[in-house]
């Protein structure tokens, strides 16, 4: 999906002259405008439902300009202009890959990075931006980024069948020696079953405290009744595991036309349909809250008889 920040307007003061450049600068001092980076304002409701990842991108499109000939966008920053999901802080400052050096470097405006000794290969261009392809995006993010960070985009690209997992594996081997392991570990462990970036981070969180491998995707149904599918059902256990996002019961589109009432009692009755499977002995919920705390999940998935290490 295309980002919003794409169709932000950006003021260049540098192409404003005399009067109508002062202009500008008193409207930003008043608050009128707003600073992206120095010499570059946005009308403020041009913000207004931006995301983080949509808020960096626009850093990256305000600092296009400065970005050298030769130097791509790379990293998070190539993970915004590509759109994928992330999960946690997203950097202050535009990170971009340098052939020309093996050096790091911080500017007032970017992260330069030094890859002559790992080349990123063919660059691509989205509108208009200087970027690492997409296989190489996923893998260097994957490759400095923890796995908890770094799942979403992988599971996203795999989901929407985009990159073969082979792909993945063989540009794992471009990386620098060591990154690779961490890379590795998050091709392998990529799911094209992961519905949305809250069950990537659901995933991080079972390994982390030891749960067993649970299926997912799985779906309950009986000949000429309704069916279910659920985000992950630990067979042994008879527990079902759900991400329930509040999206679910007030997003206007996922509702579609539905009032929030109606969303819970068709969930209500969805988790009634399936409890009444033989097999289910157990139900668990977990939201965004609970996913940021592992020992959160550790304490539910315990008392649905989910054997944690």
């Amino acid at each position: 999906m295309r980002s919003p920040a794409f169709d932000v307007e950006l003021i260049r003061t540098s192409t404003l002259f005399g009067a109508e450049r002062r202009a500008a600068e008193r409207a930003a001092q008043r608050g009128q405008l707003l600073r992206v980076r120095s010499g570059v304002l946005v009308r403020p409701r041009a913000l207004d439902g931006l995301r983080p990842a949509d808020r960096h991108l626009l850093l990256v499109r305000a600092s296009l300009p400065r970005v050298t000939q030769g130097s791509v966008v790379g990293w998070l920053s190539a993970s915004s202009v590509h759109g994928l999901p992330s999960f946690g802080a997203w950097p202050a400052k535009v990170h971009l890959l340098d052939p020309t050096t093996a050096m790091t470097t911080v500017t007032a405006w970017f992260v330069r990075h030094g890859v002559a000794r790992h080349p990123f290969g063919t660059p691509t261009e989205v509108c208009g931006i200087p970027v690492t392809d997409l296989v190489r995006t996923v893998v260097d993010v994957a490759a400095t980024r923890p796995l908890l960070n770094a799942l979403p985009a992988v599971d996203h690209v795999l989901r929407d069948r985009v990159i073969d997992r082979s792909v993945l594996i063989a540009a794992v081997d471009t990386v620098g020696p060591k990154a690779h392991a961490r890379a590795r570990t998050a091709v392998e462990m990529g799911s094209a079953l992961s519905g949305s970036p809250a069950e990537s981070i659901c995933r991080v969180r079972f390994r982390q405290v030891g749960a067993p491998e649970p299926v997912q995707q799985h779906e309950f149904a009986r000949p000429g009744d309704r069916r279910a599918v659920v985000d992950f059902w630990f067979p042994d256990q008879g527990v079902v595991v759900e991400v329930d996002g509040r999206a679910k019961y007030e997003d206007t589109a996922m509702l579609a036309g539905a009032s929030t009432a109606d969303a819970h009692w068709r969930e209500k009755q969805r988790e009634d349909f399936v409890r009444s499977f033989d097999g289910v002995r157990g139900f668990v919920r977990l939201t965004w809250a609970d996913l940021m705390d592992p020992e959160v999940v550790r304490a539910k998935l315990a008392r649905a008889g989910i054997p944690c290490r």
